[in-house]
């Protein structure tokens, strides 16, 4: 089954944008999420150096009940979790559990990397809070000594929904600019096709005869070049039509005076054309649409334009009819495969002369 162009053009479009958009959603998201928890890792490594200096302090002179008590009252505050540890992987002092009931941490990926000097990160399952978490380990150093770690943790509970939250807003970002441009692709499509179908349209009329059609776009480009290029056909068909109209009355008149009777058959034998003095032979007023051997009942004559057809060449010879003597030319038409009969009377002709009259 046939497609309309347009269907063709805007399914086009659909496809596309459907496409982006999916892409879209999932790399933007993709991308905003690793930015995100980019951006929480800076935050929770720039809390940690603003409390570097107060840790470094309690850990030192007033001892370790101090430092956890201090860490759980920030860690209310801050809504973060806050761990330290010393160099040996023991839990000094944490914001949510008891320090004592904590295990050995020296093995977490962002205690090793703190204890070596380097901003430790790293998300990971905790068994302690059994939760995912996101974690940021900072060196804790005091006159080029280094006496442990502090860890903050976010869980990434709150992380998630924060980004559902985000995902959301992504999601009804990229639907609001899918269906807008939706509607867009949907007018181009109709701007792009409208030329498609006017031409479409008056290409019809022009097979149907009508080449009196003419097209018209108030555009400046391929489309109005092809308009007029489409008038300018029409107008040239409409010329031609004409002129071959008016050379075939011509010759319909020229052969309507020749006295010579003369008549056109198809391929199938039925008579297309016939001048009056044919008509007068036979005695009928129009002969067109018959078949030849039902006007002319004479053996020799359906004989000779057999085999004119046939052998596919000029065949002449003398007949009589009506007791009158007539030279009669059967010519093969070679385009048409029809013939074309033409019956010249001898009268005050010499027997003898069997040329072909002209026509």
């Amino acid at each position: 089954m046939k497609k309309p162009i347009f269907f063709k053009v805007f399914g086009s479009y659909v496809v596309i944008i459907l496409v982006m958009s999916a892409v879209i959603s999932v790399f933007s998201f993709s991308t905003i999420r690793t930015h995100y928890e980019e951006t929480l890792a800076l935050e929770l490594e720039n809390v940690g150096r603003a409390l570097n200096a107060r840790i470094l302090t309690l850990l030192e002179k007033e001892g370790p009940q101090e430092l956890d008590a201090f860490l759980k009252k920030i860690g209310t505050e801050i809504h973060a979790r806050l761990t330290v540890i010393d160099t040996e992987g023991g839990v000094v002092a944490d914001s949510a559990k008891n320090p004592a009931q904590m295990e050995n941490h020296k093995y977490r990926p962002e205690v090793v990397q703190a204890l070596e000097g380097k901003i430790g990160r790293s998300r990971r399952f905790s068994y302690t809070v059994e939760e995912k978490m996101l974690y940021v380990g900072l060196p804790l150093d005091q006159d080029g000594r280094r006496l442990g770690v502090l860890r903050l943790s976010l869980l990434m509970r709150d992380i998630n929904i924060l980004q559902h939250s985000l995902r959301m807003t992504i999601g009804r970002t990229v639907v609001i600019m899918a269906a807008a441009s939706l509607v867009l692709a949907l007018l181009f499509s109709l701007q792009f096709t409208r030329p498609i179908h006017k031409l479409t349209k008056a290409s019809r009329q022009a097979a149907a005869g009508n080449f009196g059609v003419r097209v018209s776009f108030s555009r400046n480009d391929e489309f109005n070049e092809l308009g007029e290029a489409f008038d300018r056909m029409a107008g040239q068909i409409t010329r031609l039509f004409d002129e071959t109209s008016r050379q075939k009355e011509e010759l319909l008149n020229r052969i309507a005076s020749v006295p010579e009777a003369i008549t056109v058959f198809d391929k199938e034998g039925r008579i297309t054309l016939a001048n009056e003095s044919f008509k007068k032979m036979i005695g009928l007023e129009v002969p067109e649409g018959k078949f030849y051997w039902e006007v002319i009942r004479k053996p020799g004559i359906q004989d000779l334009i057999g085999r004119a057809k046939s052998d596919r060449r000029h065949l002449s010879e003398e007949v009589s009819w009506d007791d009158k003597l007539f030279l009669c030319a059967a010519n093969y038409l070679g385009l048409q495969e029809g013939v074309v009969l033409v019956l010249q009377e001898l009268a005050g002709i010499e027997k003898t002369d069997s040329r072909p009259p002209s026509i």
